[in-house]
């Protein structure tokens, strides 16, 4: 097994040397799976596996000849509960699992076509698609899932001393309106399960020969939380930017704001401050690790948004 030289300089600039040392142990870790869950690697010769930000994918064969994936993920606070979400969903709206080792982040997981994502279909098609999957994910939350209630309580502590030492180059009064959500918004927040990753390249089309019932799209890569679906929405709203109507980005934004709200069923003033207050913590993170060039969209995001909020 080949892993794919792009992943692993990405994984020592994100986790440093940590990263470098667990990239090199992949595919020990990656064979030691395969005979545990009597599975065949399913990549021709020299053929590297697949890879997201923090993870990569190889294609399997089960037992049963059954063609699946083995996912292996970085270990951190966002992959903990992956396999947990899935578990919930049980294939409903999302891809289904077969097997977990969730201290090690290695979860064995039906292959969707990885070819054709939502990415790939017409904006409002997708935006329609992704807003019924985020109501179908809808499920009640398992204990272990962390609450936006909890974050948002965080949220009020530590943001303001993160935004004075990261200082990024955005208005104050965006950290305000963040604050103002966290304190208003998360106490009340509820106990849903939410897909908080929900974009149009994390759903793919089921394979051919799947169950229809199931529908022809299916969610993959949650980071699961439990609270308001609003909280739930912003992946939606600042990917794909590049096909808002370039004539007035602003206003193509809030309509789509208000297109997948209605769609989804969602409250659009919590949608809004929701959206906010997560693009201001993007913000932030942003300018804590030097990726000053990524502050743009967020920034752009939460004065567009906050404006109407």
């Amino acid at each position: 097994m080949i892993v794919p030289k792009n992943f692993v300089d990405s994984a020592r600039r994100m986790f440093g040397p940590q990263g470098s040392a667990w990239c090199a142990r992949l595919p020990e870790i990656v064979a030691e799976f395969v005979e545990t869950w009597h599975l065949t690697v399913d990549l021709r010769d020299h053929e590297e596996c697949w890879y997201g930000m923090c993870g990569i994918v190889v294609p399997v064969r089960t037992a049963d000849d059954e063609p699946a994936v083995l996912k292996v993920s970085w270990a951190d606070k966002e992959t903990e509960h992956e396999h947990t979400a899935l578990a919930a969903w049980g294939g409903n709206g999302a891809v289904r699992l077969f097997a977990a080792d969730g201290p090690r982040r290695v979860i064995l997981m039906e292959r969707l076509d990885p070819d054709r994502s939502l990415g790939d279909e017409p904006i409002d098609e997708a935006v329609d698609t992704l807003a019924r999957l985020l109501r179908r994910l809808a499920v009640p939350a398992p204990p272990e899932i962390e609450t936006v209630a909890d974050l948002a309580s965080r949220w009020v502590d530590e943001l303001p001393h993160r935004w004075v030492a990261a200082g990024p180059d955005a208005s104050r009064r965006l950290l305000d309106a963040a604050m103002d959500t966290a304190r208003n918004l998360g106490p009340k927040s509820g106990r849903m399960l939410i897909h908080t990753d929900l974009h149009f390249q994390n759903v793919l089309a089921a394979r051919a020969d799947a169950n229809a019932d199931r529908g022809r799209w299916l969610a993959i890569d949650p980071k699961p939380m439990a609270g308001d679906l609003e909280f739930g929405a912003l992946p939606t709203l600042w990917n794909r930017l590049e096909e808002l109507d370039s004539a007035d980005q602003r206003a193509a934004l809030l309509r789509r704001t208000t297109h997948f709200s209605e769609a989804a069923g969602l409250d659009i003033d919590r949608v809004r401050a929701w959206s906010v207050a997560r693009a201001v913590e993007t913000v932030i993170w942003n300018a804590e690790i030097g990726m000053i060039q990524e502050i743009h969209r967020p920034v752009w995001i939460a004065e567009t948004l906050a404006r109407v909020s």
